[in-house]
């Protein structure tokens, strides 16, 4: 994708079990807009609190997370009910979305957060999750949208094959892995290719748990928010994991609907390397082969916890 193509319409509409990147047509951007760009267990809901801190300068947020930084891609409530809310929103937006960049419509005046992580990490922490999910109630979610199918009804049996169609398979026809969910190679690389644009911010999972001041003021930076060193202290604190964990109800998403066993075990671990016990050496050898299709540059950043570029 060049950047020449990144001003015309999207490439690609991701119609996935869950979500709809088709949700973002007839949405009316504002500047200043920041978009938080992660792909599933990347550290979504850690960078939507990271931003919300910074907008409202307060380690108490007025509303709970997803009410303030809303999923649009999610297909649970109706489109335009969602633009709606949005609309009626006077503080600066933090919308968050799944959807690669060749799926998006580029906004010049946005703000681009994105997030990316290991891929090992990222399906241990997957694997986590659908563990965590409540499965009647994913079901009954499906259901009210017109579904007998889930997330958790197209895995295979074992962890072992999961891992195998995860590195092997796309759900989507233009990706080749990622399945059942989608790829987070992919997702990241359409974002890496275009990160020199003064709008795109890469951040790594890595480095915002290896020092969470330093990356926080990076991001006040990239969104033009200047840093009261009187408050400061206390935002980065309540962007840190034990604190989130405390807050469970209020910032899991999908706490609301009783998705999860646990709102607190959303925020399991938040650690790296759990991989390492649980990838067996065959899946190993299909994971160097995948990353052979990707970039290099890229890869060595994505797997070096951010610090190649």
């Amino acid at each position: 994708m060049t950047a020449f193509e990144l001003e015309r319409a999207p490439i690609h509409r991701y119609a996935h079990v869950d979500w709809d990147s088709e949700r973002w047509d007839g949405f009316v951007p504002r500047d200043g807009d920041i978009y938080v760009c992660t792909c599933y267990k990347s550290g979504t809901t850690w960078t939507q609190m990271i931003s919300a801190l910074l907008v409202f300068q307060t380690p108490n947020l007025p509303q709970p997370l997803n009410e303030i930084s809303p999923w649009l891609d999610l297909v649970t409530d109706a489109k335009e009910a969602e633009h709606a809310r949005l609309a009626a929103q006077s503080h600066r937006r933090i919308l968050k979305t799944h959807t690669p960049l060749d799926g998006l419509k580029w906004h010049e005046s946005a703000k681009y957060l994105v997030v990316a992580r290991d891929p090992r990490d990222v399906f241990v922490s997957m694997m986590n999750h659908q563990d965590n999910t409540d499965l009647e109630t994913e079901r009954a979610l499906a259901a009210e949208m017109g579904s007998d199918a889930t997330v958790s009804d197209l895995l295979a049996a074992t962890e072992e094959d999961r891992l195998k169609e995860w590195l092997t398979r796309g759900f989507f026809s233009w990706e080749r892995d990622g399945y059942p969910y989608w790829s987070v190679f992919h997702h990241g690389e359409t974002f890496w290719q275009h990160r020199d644009r003064n709008n795109v911010l890469m951040l790594h999972y890595s480095q915002l748990k290896l020092d969470l001041e330093r990356e926080m003021r990076r991001v006040s930076g990239f969104l033009d928010i200047e840093i009261d060193e009187a408050v400061f202290p206390s935002l980065v604190e309540a962007a840190g994991f034990e604190a989130m964990k405390k807050k469970a109800d209020s910032l899991a998403p999908g706490a609301d609907a009783k998705l999860w066993k646990s709102n607190a075990r959303f925020f399991n671990k938040g650690t790296s390397g759990q991989w390492q016990d649980r990838w067996s050496a065959r899946n190993l050898e299909r994971l160097e082969a995948l990353c052979k299709t990707y970039p290099a540059d890229y890869i060595n950043w994505l797997m070096s916890g951010g610090t190649s570029a």
